[in-house]
């Protein structure tokens, strides 16, 4: 029997009882009643002396119990805020000493608007039957509640530190977002005691709120896990989840549990809405790790609400195992998901290894072919220069003896020894052509013996030569310049006295501003055609002129007509500006 306590000082009522089926809500007798509300159960003991165990299993909110007039239990706090002893099964050896053939037990409960108070299901027997059956409802009431909070957190502190350490991969953000909600909204069914808040309306509130948002945040999970941003509705459900949480939070705690089975029926609802779109979406796809995500979230889902709603009867309780049930599913969806994803990066790696063995093979293939084009083209041009030096050197020589000898009556011992000589000295010079080059005082030094050994040839072919040549040098230059110059002039020489068929010759050196050095050779002889010269390439001597002046930085000008031939090789010392203009010897009359 049930009556409300009529003084609120904790004395029994003598009136207003009322018969009542446990367990029972006493808010279907008084509507709006908090209490304190005394129910009386009167039994008998059949087996005196026989231990009695009593237990029940629900008190909501605080409350205390008596055997006659004996207390055998009391909450830590009757009054606000109130002890949590809703969901905390309770077990007692009732005391031989106290009991009676005829005995009343009083449970006195004092409860909250918000929270459905009542009186749960009140066993009494012996201690093998009542133990086991209490043992049973702890199991069912705090330790698989507990699991689930543990599983829940670990799950979800592991898949925060992902995140936190990766915050490209937003889908760990979302599941430990999800994760840590849905272990502070069930944490409200653990707590014994409103602390650290003022009361357990504030737990309850804040409870709501969290599995509130588990709902939207779960969903934001499934999208960004499969890659398939919403986002009109992504608004649309978080601004819905939002509303609700602020009703959650300003609406008058008489009305606190009807939001949670406004919530708990919701929440169902979209969930099972998102796991069917996950199904559609994974059986589109062809990808096993999503089929076997969105089966499980559509029926975790059903099975929430079968639960939840007591049907084929399913104990509710239960429905806390979903979570972590689907968690785990998560976890080895993730899992899958991480190890196909390492198979395609060591594809990717086997495939980029044998890209690079190919690349490494071309590549040296490539660099033994430039080597030995190198090598070819090395050979090329020390043949090339070679080739040069003979003729601007040795064949010069032989030039200039084969000449005197044609226009002379004979060399005698010596001069024919001295040709000799001359030979055997430009052959060393070709020989060792990496030998260190004399350093040159002046200009007429440096053509002092080119000078010698052509003027007087050129006076015997009846060849009037004319040399300006200035004391000091008008720059610095190196000596490899200063010998490809007096290349260029025995070469110039001899081609005069081969083709030329001139009678006046003039040498000279001048200098531009800035340090450049120009040797130039005039002659009055026949002239030729430049242009068909240079294309055509005949004769290595013009080539040769060329390559040896353009080899040392500077440029060959070439102009012939008849009467009038020049060929000035101009040199850029150290002071000499990219654009000068070296202006070109006058034409002597």
């Amino acid at each position: 029997m049930v009556a409300p306590e009529q003084d609120y000082e904790g004395r029994r009522p003598v009136e207003g009882w009322q018969p009542v089926s446990l367990p029972d809500l006493w808010q279907r007798h008084w509507p709006g009643f908090v209490g304190p509300v005394w129910y009386r159960l009167d039994w008998q003991a059949e087996c005196p002396g026989e231990p009695l165990a009593l237990n029940v299993d629900r008190m909501v909110m605080a409350g205390e119990v008596w055997l006659n007039d004996d207390l055998i239990w009391r909450d830590a706090s009757l009054v606000e805020p109130l002890s949590r002893s809703w969901n905390l099964p309770r077990y007692w050896l009732l005391p031989s000493s106290g009991l009676q053939p005829v005995n009343t037990l009083w449970v006195r409960l004092v409860g909250s608007e918000h929270a459905a108070p009542g009186l749960g299901t009140v066993r009494l027997g012996p201690v093998a039957q009542i133990l086991p059956e209490y043992r049973q409802q702890l199991l069912l009431q705090r330790e698989i509640v507990a699991i689930s909070l543990l599983v829940s957190l670990g799950l979800g502190g592991l898949f925060l530190t992902f995140w936190l350490f990766r915050r490209q991969e937003r889908t760990f953000g979302w599941f430990a977002l999800t994760a840590l909600l849905w272990s502070f909204g069930l944490s409200n069914l653990l707590v014994t005691s409103s602390w650290p808040f003022p009361n357990g309306e504030v737990w309850d509130r804040l409870s709501l709120v969290a599995l509130v948002l588990y709902c939207p945040a779960f969903c934001m999970f499934l999208w960004t896990f499969i890659s398939r941003p919403l986002p009109r509705l992504e608004k649309g459900l978080w601004a819905g989840a939002i509303l609700f949480c602020v009703v959650v939070v300003l609406a008058p705690k008489m009305y606190l549990g009807g939001l949670q089975l406004m919530n708990a029926f919701g929440f169902r609802a979209v969930m099972f809405a998102a796991g069917l779109q996950l199904l559609w979406h994974a059986c589109r796809k062809q990808e096993t790790y999503l089929i076997v995500l969105g089966a499980c979230t559509a029926l975790l889902s059903v099975y929430e609400f079968l639960a939840f709603t007591g049907a084929f009867g399913l104990e509710w309780v239960y429905v806390v195992l979903a979570s972590p049930v689907m968690s785990v599913v998560m976890f080895l969806v993730l899992a899958m998901r991480f190890s196909s994803s390492l198979r395609r990066i060591e594809r990717f790696n086997d495939e980029l290894q044998a890209t690079v063995d190919s690349t490494r093979t071309e590549l040296t293939d490539t660099l033994q072919r430039e080597y030995l084009l190198e090598t070819d083209n090395i050979r090329l041009n020390e043949r090339l220069r070679l080739t040069h030096d003979l003729h601007d050197s040795l064949g010069s020589s032989l030039m200039r003896s084969i000449t005197r000898m044609e226009h002379g009556d004979g060399l005698n011992d010596d001069q024919f020894l001295s040709v000799l000589k001359t030979l055997r000295s430009d052959l060393r010079d070709v020989i060792d052509g990496s030998a260190a080059v004399p350093v040159w005082q002046s200009p007429q030094e440096w053509l002092a013996p080119l000078r010698r050994q052509f003027i007087d040839l050129l006076a015997d072919l009846g060849i009037e030569s004319h040399w300006s040549l200035p004391d000091d040098w008008p720059g610095t230059f190196t000596p490899q310049q200063l010998l490809a110059l007096m290349r260029f002039l025995e070469e110039a020489l001899t081609n005069v006295l081969k083709h030329a068929r001139a009678t006046r010759l003039d040498v000279g050196v001048s200098t531009g501003g800035g340090g450049s050095l120009s040797l130039w050779v005039r002659d009055n002889g026949c002239g030729f055609d430049v242009n068909s010269v240079l294309t055509m390439g005949a004769g290595v001597g013009m080539s040769s002129m060329r390559m040896r002046i353009e080899r040392m930085g500077g440029h060959l000008l070439i102009e012939s007509r008849p009467a009038d031939t020049l060929l000035m090789a101009t040199i850029r010392g150290a002071a000499l500006a990219p654009d000068e203009v070296v202006p070109k010897p006058a034409q002597a009359n």
